[in-house]
């Protein structure tokens, strides 16, 4: 929900590691649920520790009533990978094929080791957010696009064209399917509401069974004092920014600290500090100085206006 699973099943996948196990774990998040604090310190995480995680990023193309263009200034959502330096898929997600072959690649490059993968899986939510949401706000032009794009039919239409069925084997997966509904359905409808007690069963586990990890490899080897991985880290030129324009860079840096030490009165405030003020702006707001700065001494021209007329 809102991408909290994604540092859960970040650490699923570094548990697996631990265990031995080679698994890649995957979890599922909504374009809107992208910009929740969840998502980014749990892909960021992900990559720091290169877990053998997939996250698929489903492009709804509305968060509710919000269109993408709305939530993010960037077109592809997949781009926000690039953050944190790890690769990234983008696929049409209503292509079932794409999809499937898309998700394959991540997890085999995952299991080799080569860190997290983020798909974004470009589809269209055909329905309201929820059962009270029309959905009214959605152009019909653009349900009436997405619908040509139905990923059923689609799919269908790729296995007849390669002959992987015919219609008697399509009759066949229909019926079968409206069977194992109707089982489902009556069986919920028919049973009886469970007795009371049963309400706090299986929700914690206060010693009735030893809960122990699928060990493939022996402990000694993961727990401390016994690993192998000395907690020594080197960090590469200690982090200085290396490049032609460094040098450049801070001897343009102290002659703009020099200048504001000896003339501070003539600061640019507008070059010191970029003016970003989205949701209204307060005293202590730098538009607001430079504002004043600017202002003539004289007040607001209404109010010399409004002077004149008394007089």
């Amino acid at each position: 929900m809102l991408g909290d699973l994604i540092p859960v099943m970040t650490g699923v996948a570094m548990a697996g590691r631990y265990l031995g196990q080679n698994i890649v774990a995957m979890t599922w998040i909504g374009d809107g649920g992208s910009s929740t604090g969840a998502f980014h310190e749990g892909l960021n995480f992900a990559a720091t520790q290169r877990a053998p995680f997939v996250l698929v990023l489903e492009n709804n193309q509305w968060a509710y009533s919000t269109p993408v263009s709305r939530q993010v200034p960037v077109r592809n959502l997949a781009d926000r990978a690039a953050a944190y330096g790890i690769a990234s898929r983008i696929v049409d997600g209503n292509d079932v094929v794409a999809v499937y072959e898309t998700s394959k690649q991540a997890v085999d490059e995952c299991r080799a080791g080569r860190g997290p993968v983020l798909i974004e899986v470009k589809t269209m939510r055909m329905k309201g957010h929820a059962q009270h949401d029309p959905a009214e706000y959605v152009p019909k032009a653009m349900f009436d696009f997405w619908k040509a794009q139905d990923p059923i039919a689609r799919y269908e239409k790729y296995l007849t064209e390669h002959k992987l069925w015919d219609p008697a084997k399509k009759s066949e997966i229909d019926a079968r399917i409206e069977r194992e509904l109707d089982v489902d359905q009556k069986f919920a409808e028919e049973s009886p509401m469970p007795p009371p007690e049963l309400a706090e069963q299986g929700v914690y586990c206060e010693g009735c069974h030893t809960i122990e990890a699928d060990w493939q490899r022996p402990k000694k080897e993961v727990m401390p004092p016994a690993s192998s991985i000395e907690a020594v880290w080197e960090v590469r030129d200690f982090g200085a920014f290396s490049g032609n324009g460094a040098k450049a860079s801070r001897a343009a840096a102290a002659q703009a600290a020099s200048s504001v030490a000896q003339n501070p009165a003539e600061q640019d405030l507008s070059q010191a500090v970029p003016i970003r003020v989205p949701f209204g702006r307060g005293p202590k707001d730098r538009s607001v100085e430079l504002e004043r700065r600017e202002k003539p001494s004289g007040g607001h021209p209404r109010h010399k206006q409004h002077k004149r007329r008394k007089r």
